[in-house]
């Protein structure tokens, strides 16, 4: 499931997704989760390794403007920005995590959010608002404004997920929780959705705070394969019900893209919350693991002394 066929066909799925439903001005996607999902790949591959990757996705991503966005004639450029940003993000990411993890999380934390998050999409986003402006007349500054949003918090809320599950499955490993952690995993992924459900289903806007709650805290107790698939449940349940129109999102008085966007916006401020909890924890479970090794080669030692 890692190989560039598969990552090429999941990544035309979801561009397509994005480009047929999100383009709701009529210019480029102002929901982007493809670029985080090639990204999420990259970051485990030796950037020498790239190329089957780079190519296959970019003639999705070509295939995906072309036939359901805005375009051929825009189609190849976009491409090439859209696959050079998820390039650009792995690099960043896999640079920052040699540097940084896991003693200085903080720096890996603050280089992630202005290097992935905020510095691509600008540089990405001014790119592409010429694209579209020369290939299809469309306004520069609102497909700027639109494309840097919906790519950065796309980046900021997906990339991480898409980094565990390929991380996991490179390795032969399910990102599913393990058989013992299971009946955790149900009561903890249950309780996430009927909160959820409960949540979108009233239009009080306070009520938003308890999904993020629910996320931050339980990144600081529960292992990751159980905290990785919670954003997963509040995007197939929020995102769906915010564009039913039901919910406190949904009657936000925007424009229906932007109140899309506002969702988008919602689930990148609960991994923003969650990942750094999340980092530390892990950080201090690998500094606990050492801890033991140590101890337990010390008393190897003083039995071999005796």
């Amino acid at each position: 499931m890692s190989s560039p066929l598969f990552v090429a066909i999941a990544f035309f799925a979801v561009a397509t997704l994005t480009v047929s439903f999100a383009r709701f001005s009529g210019g480029v996607a102002m929901v982007w989760l493809a670029g985080a999902l090639l990204a999420g790949r990259l970051t485990d591959v030796p950037e020498r390794r790239w190329g089957p990757w780079l190519v296959l996705c970019g003639l999705a991503s070509v295939m995906a403007t072309g036939f359901f966005g805005i375009g051929w004639a825009a189609s190849v450029p976009l491409a090439i920005i859209n696959i050079a940003e998820a390039a650009g993000a792995a690099f960043i990411w896999r640079r920052i995590t040699r540097a940084f993890w896991p003693d200085e999380t903080l720096e890996w934390l603050v280089s992630f959010y202005i290097g992935i998050g905020l510095t691509l999409p600008l540089l990405s986003g001014g790119s592409a608002a010429l694209v579209a402006w020369l290939t299809n007349g469309l306004p520069p500054m609102e497909n700027f404004t639109h494309w840097i949003i919906g790519h950065s918090l796309g980046m900021i809320a997906c990339l991480p997920l898409f980094r565990f599950f390929f991380w996991r499955m490179s390795r032969g490993r399910s990102f599913l929780p393990s058989a013992d952690r299971w009946p955790l995993a149900i009561l903890m992924f249950g309780t996430f959705s009927l909160l959820t459900i409960a949540v979108f289903l009233l239009d009080m806007r306070a009520l938003l705070v308890f999904p993020l709650l629910f996320i931050v805290v339980g990144a600081a107790v529960l292992e990751q394969s159980i905290i990785a698939l919670l954003p997963v449940l509040l995007i197939a349940i929020g995102g769906t019900m915010t564009a039913l129109e039901f919910g406190p999102i949904a009657v936000m008085d925007f424009e229906y893209g932007d109140r899309m966007q506002f969702f988008e916006l919602y689930v990148a401020v609960a991994v923003l919350g969650a990942l750094p909890v999340s980092i530390e924890r892990q950080r201090r479970m690998i500094e606990l693991r050492q801890m033991r090794q140590r101890i337990a080669k010390l008393e190897e030692q003083g039995a071999s002394a005796y």
